[in-house]
This record gives C-alpha cells, sequence and structure tokens, in this order.
C-alpha cells in the first residue's frame, strides 16, 4: 500500500470543542484492535473509596462519540469514569497503521472485541453500566452477552433487544429421552417471508431503511455532495427523527407485517426508489416555512454542534459506517451471532426511549422481549422508561434525563 493510500491522520486535527470537564484523547489496541477516539470525563471529587467505576458509553448511527458531551459531566460528578467512543468506522476512530478498515472486519463479534480491548487498555476489568444508543445499543447488547462477566449493568437507549438469532430446538430429539421445558421461550411475532416484496406492492412503494443502507449505492447517497449539503440533509435527518416533528406519533406493532410497518415515517419505511437524502428532502419540504427557517437554532442541535457531524462525516464518507448495516441484515454475517442461541442478556437492564420515538418500536415484539423476560433473564429488567419531550435523539435533546436514567441503575447495582 503506497502512502497515497493511508487516510490522513485523525490525531493531527485539531481537537473538538467539548464543555468543562470533558476531553478527548486517543487509545491505541493495536494490533488487536483500533486506535479510539475517546471522550472521558474523569470526577474531580472522588465519591468511591476504593475505585472508580467506569461507564461506558456507545453511540449510534450516524452518530460519534460526541452525543454524549452534555451527559458525561453529571456522571462523572456523581463519582464516575465516564468514557465515550468513536465506534469502528466513525469519526477519528482508525488503526494505528492508517490503513483503511477492511471490510471483512465488520462482523458481529468484532464489536465485542473492540470494547474488550477498548476497556483493558484503560486498565479496568469491568464495566460499571454500560450504556448504548441505537446501533450502539446493538454493540452494547452483543458485549454483554459475549462478555457478561465484564458488565454489571446495562442501559439501551432507543433501540431494544429482542434476542439474539435463534437454532431449531426439539426437532431432532430422541423419543426415549425425558426432557425438562427448554428455560428460554422464543418471541411468536407474525412475521411476512417475503416482507420486501409486500413492500415494494404499496402505492407508492416503500423500503426498509436498513436493507436500503446496504445496497450500493447508499454510501455516495449519504456521503455526496459534501459540505452545506451534507448540513442541510443531517439538520433534516435530525429534526425529522426528534420530539420536534409532529409527524412521529409512535405506537407498538403488532408483526413483522407490511401494513404494519407502512405506518412507520419515511426515514425508516422509505419511498423506494429514493434516496435516504430525497426521503427525507420530501418530507422537511412538508414542513411549515416558520418550522425550516428555525431549525438552525434547536435548543438541543444548535448550529456549531452540527456543524462538527457535517466536518467529520465530510472527512470521512458513511462507506464504513454503513457496513454495519451488512452486519445485522445479512444471514451469513448474523449467524456468528447463533452461537448465543437461547442466551438472555444476564445482567440488571433497562431500555430508556423517547416520547415520539419510533426507534423504540420499529422492530415489532423487540420491547416486549425485553418486558417478558424472553430477552433479559428473569427478575433483572429494571423497567421501560419513556421520556416525555424526546424523540430519537435523548441523549441530544434530554441530556439531563438520560443522565438521571443511567445513575439510577449505576446506583441500584451498587446498593446490589
Amino acid at each position: 500500500m503506497t502512502d497515497s493510500e493511508l487516510i490522513p491522520d485523525p490525531a493531527k486535527l485539531p481537537p473538538l470543542r467539548l464543555p468543562e470537564g470533558v476531553t478527548s484523547r486517543f487509545v491505541d489496541t493495536s494490533p488487536v484492535g483500533p486506535k479510539f477516539h475517546v471522550l472521558e470525563s474523569v470526577p474531580t471529587n472522588p465519591v468511591f473509596e476504593s475505585s472508580t467505576p467506569l461507564i461506558l458509553l456507545i453511540h449510534g448511527y450516524p452518530n460519534l462519540a460526541y452525543d454524549w458531551n452534555h451527559v458525561m459531566p453529571s456522571l462523572a460528578v456523581a463519582g464516575y469514569y465516564v468514557v465515550a467512543f468513536d465506534q469502528r468506522g466513525f469519526g477519528r476512530t482508525h488503526r494505528a497503521d492508517l490503513k483503511p478498515f477492511p471490510e471483512e472486519s465488520f462482523r458481529p463479534l468484532t464489536l465485542a472485541r473492540d470494547v474488550t480491548a477498548l476497556v483493558h487498555a484503560l486498565g479496568y476489568e469491568s464495566i460499571h453500566t454500560l450504556v448504548g444508543h441505537d446501533l450502539g445499543a446493538a454493540t452494547a447488547s452483543i458485549f454483554t452477552l459475549s462478555r457478561s462477566d465484564m458488565v454489571k449493568s446495562l442501559v439501551l437507549f432507543d433501540h431494544p433487544y429482542g434476542g439474539p438469532p435463534t437454532l431449531p430446538f426439539g426437532n431432532q430429539k430422541s423419543s426415549g429421552v425425558k426432557l425438562p421445558p427448554p428455560s428460554f421461550k422464543n418471541a411468536s411475532i407474525a412475521k411476512d417471508p417475503d416482507i420486501h416484496a409486500s413492500l415494494l406492492k404499496f402505492n407508492p412503494p416503500r423500503q426498509l431503511y436498513k436493507w436500503y443502507n446496504t445496497s450500493p449505492s447508499a454510501a455516495d447517497e449519504w456521503s455526496f455532495p459534501t459540505g452545506e449539503p451534507l448540513h442541510e440533509f443531517l439538520r433534516g435527518y435530525f429534526h425529522l427523527k426528534s420530539a420536534d416533528y409532529s409527524g412521529n406519533q409512535p405506537r407498538r406493532l403488532k408483526s413483522w407485517t407490511a401494513d404494519e410497518l407502512a405506518v412507520m415515517p419515511h426515514y425508516y419505511t422509505m419511498r423506494a426508489g429514493h434516496s435516504m437524502r430525497e426521503n427525507v428532502a420530501l418530507d422537511m419540504a412538508e414542513e411549515p416555512s416558520a418550522v425550516r427557517d428555525n431549525l438552525s437554532k434547536t435548543p438541543w442541535l444548535p448550529d456549531e454542534e452540527l456543524a462538527v457531524y457535517t466536518a467529520e462525516w465530510s472527512r470521512t464518507s458513511f462507506k464504513d459506517a454503513l457496513r454495519w448495516y451488512k452486519v445485522f441484515t445479512d444471514p451469513g454475517l448474523a449467524q456468528e451471532l447463533t452461537v448465543f442461541a437461547g442466551k438472555r442478556l444476564p445482567v440488571p437492564t433497562k431500555h430508556v426511549g423517547g416520547a415520539k420515538d419510533w426507534g423504540n418500536y420499529q422492530v415489532p415484539g423487540a420491547l416486549e422481549a425485553m418486558e417478558n423476560e424472553q430477552s433479559v433473564e428473569a427478575g433483572l429488567y429494571k423497567g421501560t422508561v419513556i421520556v416525555e419531550g424526546a424523540g430519537h435523539w435523548v441523549n441530544l435533546e434530554k441530556p439531563d434525563d438520560c443522565a438521571r436514567e443511567i445513575l439510577s441503575l449505576a446506583s441500584l447495582v451498587l446498593e446490589e
């Protein structure tokens, strides 16, 4: 590989502007893992006598560790060491040798290995409270399943965990053997086996965003043009998935069928044949001019903070970050997780979602699987919390509520 094929060194970029009490640095886990870009908050007045518990925060898509910068100080004031990191394929996290991430490095268990490498590099054997938002909730769930010895409690935001892929059970048992009933139960949500074809029959035709995001054209359509057009697109995307958008009236969905999925907004069940940028532009065109004209003054995402996302995605493109959607939609890759078939989350767990967030319900039955102890061990689900005045971006829209919910579970574990 020539020098021209290496990426520019993210460590040489100007540091992000962060609130008081939040700093940034790089944590090199090579050759096993990446050189992580992390934000951290260290308690100035230690509360715990023995050691400082770790709270680890994992962002979603199209997000960054930067998402958490208004949540972190409150957690540090409570005495915790707080770390947020850019996931593989996001932001300033990169390979130490500056080579691009190979496509084959994006696999389900890579998520768990990356977290393990980071936590160990920080000098910790366990995470007191692991927190994941959106795609980061999937990372947090997979890590907890695979390394439950390293997680004491788990908070998932806006992305409930329905459980690992299943395997056929009991279909080959011997007639002469007595067996107890299985300790686990799988969800019984009705599913259309040809959901994509069924959605295309709608007028106008529809498609699911996760599968669009794996299409050959998606990375370029998300990424280009950069600069102001990207800034405008991201502004619309964040707005449409927030509580500010009146079109968000979420409800629980009964089944994985076209009629149910089609009720979701176009950022989830898209207009087929249109890019995500085009879907966002069409919906934003229907917003009142008074709303569009004041978006730059959005209090939970002012223009100078949105500019951080615009700059980072203009620099990196969305190519690597979108690879994670293939990980979760490609049956061949998802099979890697069948090693956990029948296993439930074995730590105290809660789910927190915005009252105006369809993300809580976009996978029918997932939230119910947590509540009914299908994906969480008996007695360990600590509740579903709905945050009023928030959409999908709870950590941005309501950072104080977000911090309070994290601390409530963290303190509960301290008492046990």
